[in-house]
């Protein structure tokens, strides 16, 4: 089997967990549906050929409940592939925005003609320099109705920053293996049930 691990990073983090996933594939071999494994990763900025690939990871860090607009002109590489979705937030991974900024991946992906096989959402530092832009917008006192002004650091986001700046952690890079290679399993013995 071949799999492509593709990703888009601003801090790092969705690429900690997207080398993580690369990693844990050797774990396949293990399961006799899996033959043989070819693995590749790449930045999609590289614009890597995922062609040949029978599943695909694709990973982003959450702008705006979503992928970031460059990366949405990358999936229609993904027509016919099986897709893993994961992305990064420096959110709680378990809220309601989570929730949304997923399921935006996912849809998307379905949109352009991929099976999504599996999802995993993943807690994110916040690159500094956004941290600063908040505190501007905080500093400037925009009006309540201006569409940042929910963006504005207080005290209390700046705890969760704070909370956040180690993630993702080597547990959830582990966990996010672990969901994977489930999802894998899964795909190729429902695959196998067609046969």
């Amino acid at each position: 089997m071949k799999f492509a691990i593709i990703y888009s990073s601003l801090t790092g983090c969705t690429k900690r967990v997207a080398e993580a996933l690369y990693a844990g594939l050797d774990q396949l071999k293990a399961y006799p549906e899996i033959s043989q494994i070819a693995k590749s990763i790449d930045n999609f900025r590289n614009k890597p050929d995922v062609s040949d690939a029978d599943i695909v990871a694709l990973g982003y860090f959450v702008s705006q409940a979503s992928m970031e607009d460059d990366l949405k002109k990358f999936l229609p590489n993904l027509k016919g592939k099986r897709v893993f979705v994961f992305c990064t937030l420096a959110y709680f991974a378990e809220s309601e925005h989570a929730f949304k900024s997923i399921q935006s991946g996912v849809n998307l992906v379905k949109a352009a003609g991929a099976e999504v096989i599996g999802s995993y959402v993943c807690n994110g530092a916040l690159a500094p320099d956004i941290i600063a832009r908040f505190k501007s917008i905080a500093e400037s006192k925009m009006e309540e109705n201006w569409p940042m002004h929910h963006h504005a650091f207080t005290p209390e986001k700046g705890l969760r920053y704070e909370l956040f700046k180690n993630h993702p952690t080597k547990l959830e890079c582990e966990l996010a293996s672990e969901r994977f290679n489930e999802r894998v399993i899964l795909s190729e013995k429902i695959l196998n049930l067609h046969k």
